[in-house]
């Protein structure tokens, strides 16, 4: 980080000092911040805008679009391998081969990408067979699994500890695309223009990071290195698989809500998905932030590591359990102030499914320390865990009880695969999850 940041002046003179004196802590938490406002703009922008968008597209129309995105949000797993964490990993260690990272991640993505268009439009043609107008929203919106190889430039930042360039690139394509939106609203346009926009967001996004990397790149070009590739493959494989199961579980419920009780549930349900998943930017800026200093401190400093993790554990608890709390006391007036009347039933599925921030958070916490400790096949084992667990809930409790049993299902699938797992793939693991709700001291002590 060049310079020390603006907001330093405004801080106390003895915290500001403590950070300066500590510049790695100074640039995590400079970074986390760029984070945290990305996140922060998105939630207000995207919660105003997708508000509004579903009054004016209605229940029905709304669950149909939510539908299309969900479904197709199944495959981006396979787009992207799989392959951030290992990445960033890499990168942050040795910095010198950041550009043969960089080339062959970029290569293989988009070959990913264009595959999993294909299979995306296929495979809907087999499931709603004679429903074009469903075909054609997925096939206009799975294009943006090819664009979402620009994201390889992403990793770089990530690596450098440097997320604002990725912020700022992305902040300017999402406000963009919530503009073209109230354009629609205004112009009173049809369902696909709106699928259409989210397509352009990820265009904009690219075009914007790559002028970003032309501005601050490596330090030689990209190129592709295929022995590379396959240790690449073969590391990030079950992290991709892992990447599909937590999809499916997160996804999967939304197309079943369609298939069991219709649009209409399902726009109830989606609408309060923003709301919900809001929660989740915290642990994910702060574990971004983190990742590369945690790595580094595994390698030259073990017990403080064990320290720090522990720490983290004890934060995701204590911050994410409140702010949940505080959503779910306050949904039904949310609800009703940015919907409408027409969504009032999606309030109690806000103040149930808000929770899951709470394992969330555990989950994202975990696998930094899976990563670091080169113990993949966990990660894959408990998503898989947790999205068999929510499909079997999802079959059991949709039927009777709609958009309220599908956030049941997801609280307790989140909980399996980020805490209730590790009792059979990482006793200790469990016992630090547990311990760090009481005392991060007492956490750390545990081997």
């Amino acid at each position: 980080m060049n310079g020390a940041p603006l907001w330093l002046k405004c801080l106390p003179a003895g915290l500001g000092q403590r950070l300066r004196d500590r510049p790695e802590l100074l640039a995590v938490v400079h970074n986390a911040g760029w984070l945290f406002a990305d996140k922060a703009l998105r939630m207000a922008v995207g919660v105003l805008v997708g508000a509004w968008v579903a009054r004016y597209l209605g229940p029905s129309q709304f669950g149909e679009m939510a539908y299309v995105l969900s479904y197709v949000a199944l495959f981006s797993a396979v787009a992207q391998l799989g392959l951030d964490s290992v990445a960033v990993r890499d990168m942050a260690r040795q910095p010198s081969a950041s550009a043969q990272v960089l080339g062959t991640v970029l290569r293989l993505r988009l070959l990913a990408g264009a595959t999993a268009w294909a299979g995306a439009v296929a495979l809907m043609a087999v499931l709603r067979p004679g429903d074009s107008q469903t075909l054609l929203l997925t096939a206009v919106c799975a294009a943006s699994l090819a664009l979402q190889a620009a994201d390889t430039v992403d990793l770089w930042f990530q690596s450098r500890t440097q997320s604002r360039r990725t912020v700022i690139a992305k902040g300017y394509a999402y406000l963009a695309s919530n503009g073209m939106k109230v354009l629609l609203i205004l112009a009173q346009a049809p369902l696909l223009a709106f699928v259409v926009v989210t397509v352009v967001e990820l265009a904009l996004c690219a075009a914007v990071l790559y002028w970003q990397y032309r501005r601050f790149p490596a330090d030689s070009a990209w190129r592709w290195s295929w022995p590379h590739a396959r240790e690449l493959l073969r590391e990030s494989l079950p992290y991709m698989v892992a990447g599909l199961a937590v999809l499916v579980y997160m996804r999967i419920d939304q197309v079943m809500i369609r298939g069991m009780v219709g649009e209409h549930e399902l726009g109830l349900y989606s609408a309060m998905l923003p709301l919900s998943s809001a929660l989740h930017f915290v642990p994910m800026a702060l574990c971004t932030s983190l990742a590369p200093s945690l790595a580094r401190m595994r390698q030259h400093n073990p017990a403080g590591y064990q320290l720090a993790v522990a720490r983290l554990f004890s934060t995701m608890w204590w911050l994410m359990i409140p702010l949940a709390a505080a959503v779910s006391a306050l949904a039904g007036p949310i609800v009703t102030v940015l919907y409408g009347p027409a969504f009032s039933e999606a309030a109690p599925m806000l103040a149930l499914h808000v929770f899951t921030a709470v394992p969330v958070a555990l989950g994202v916490a975990q696998n930094i320390w899976i990563v670091n400790e080169g113990r993949n096949l966990i990660s894959l084992y408990r998503t898989v865990m947790g999205a068999v667990c929510n499909v079997a809930l999802n079959l059991l409790l949709i039927p009777s009880y709609g958009g309220m049993g599908a956030a049941a299902a997801t609280i307790a699938a989140q909980s399996v695969a980020a805490v209730l797992s590790n009792l059979l793939l990482a006793p200790a693991m469990f016992r630090l999850q547990l311990s760090a709700l009481v005392s991060f001291r007492q956490a750390a002590s545990i081997k």
